[in-house]
């Protein structure tokens, strides 16, 4: 069933509009989205899905606008950057009629106006010629970017945010923002997390310091996450140590999934589950235990439950133009094949989004370095009572 805000984005995008999909945190913009694109194949429509990262791209399961465009990773992007494309490429850009841009909170304005700019040296057309949904909360992560990218973006953009690109003026997506949180439903817990959200400060938050460690430690800095990840598998006595390295095939990295290149993991060790999994209560962020049974079979427990270990294969794909069916598909071109879990003593913020947990604890003793880290760290829990904090 969908909302009322959900339903007006389902029918806006089906009518052709351009948009800007925005709304807090667990407003259900990821399910939506995909409700559109099977929406919009359903009609006939040729679609795209893109992502300024591997992750975001994997989750939506599109392809990086990196990779699609051919888009140097490295440096602010001008016209002289953007490159000539294959012909198999040109094809394929020509004949689509939808890009969805998810995760656009972290899409630099260059990288959008190098779409459009790739598109036009490769005579493909101007992106406004497309159909273009925007998908993000700008109160969320924001693009990653150092102080001498952030510089120059800034000499010649009025932010670092995508909608200052100059090619989202001709865009004009129309706003639609989704507005009924279905991740929480304590009103004043909502309320207070609005304040966080527009940037500013919530004596409310106060009340969760001090009351002890609950669930998963969320903290911004990854060196602190290592910390917690290892103290919590040393502090796991007279065990085994048991370690899978992941099997990587193709055009695959690492770092377009959620997923460790090696996982060092020992019996009764937290674990969080990475995928979600038909016909079990297991989904992306459930948190369990690590159980090694008889014959060294491997499963996790979750209240009480032990459900089966096994390896997994995720795939990176790009878009192909199918000639016998006159579609755009995607194809492999790459594959890892690892156990979907990792360490869950804590995990860092940025992985964090997207994700929601019955309980977590944010630890605050480094600071957040980043807009919306915050917001997203506290938005993550479903209720105030599953709330901790570490100051």
């Amino acid at each position: 069933m969908l909302t009322e805000s959900q339903n007006t984005f389902l029918n806006a995008a089906l009518e052709g509009e351009n948009i800007f999909l925005t709304g807090k945190a667990g407003t259900g913009k990821s399910y939506i989205v995909k409700q559109v694109i099977q929406a919009l194949k359903k009609e006939g429509k040729q679609v795209v899905a893109l992502a300024p990262t591997g992750i975001a791209a994997t989750n939506i399961e599109g392809q990086t606008i990196h990779s699609f465009f051919n888009v140097q990773p490295f440096g602010v992007i001008k016209f002289e950057d953007c490159r000539f494309l294959k012909s198999q490429k040109r094809d394929i850009i020509r004949k689509v009629d939808t890009f969805i841009i998810d995760e656009v909170s972290m899409l630099r304005p260059d990288l959008l106006d190098a779409i459009n700019m790739t598109m036009q040296k490769n005579g493909c057309g101007s992106l406004f010629n497309k159909q273009v949904i925007l998908v993000g909360d700008l109160k969320q992560l924001p693009p990653v970017a150092d102080d001498n990218t952030k510089s120059i973006l800034l000499g010649m953009y009025s932010s670092v945010q995508f909608d200052s690109a100059r090619i989202f003026t001709k865009i004009k997506p129309k706003v639609i923002e989704l507005t009924d949180v279905l991740r929480q439903d304590n009103p004043e817990f909502i309320e207070n997390l609005n304040i966080v959200r527009e940037g500013g400060k919530s004596g409310y938050f106060r009340q969760f310091i001090g009351k002890g460690q609950k669930g998963v430690i969320l903290a911004p800095y990854n060196s602190t996450v290592a910390k917690y990840n290892k103290l919590g598998l040393d502090n796991i006595k007279d065990e085994k140590a048991y370690s899978f390295d992941a099997i990587i095939e193709g055009d695959a990295k690492i770092s377009d999934f959620n997923l460790e290149p090696i996982i060092n993991v020992k019996h009764g060790a937290k674990i969080m589950y990475l995928v979600n999994s038909p016909n079990t209560p297991l989904c992306n962020g459930t948190l369990g235990t690590f159980i090694v049974g008889k014959d060294d079979n491997y499963f996790i427990k979750v209240n009480n439950i032990e459900y089966p270990l096994e390896i997994k294969t995720f795939t990176k794909k790009e878009y192909i133009y199918n000639e016998e069916s006159d579609e755009i598909e995607l194809r492999e071109i790459g594959s890892i094949s690892q156990y979907p879990f990792k360490l869950a003593y804590a995990i860092s913020i940025h992985k964090s989004q997207g994700l929601t947990f019955e309980e977590c604890t944010i630890d605050l003793t480094s600071p957040c370095f980043q807009e919306g880290q915050l917001y997203v760290a506290l938005s993550r829990v479903k209720t105030p009572e599953g709330l901790s904090i570490i100051y």
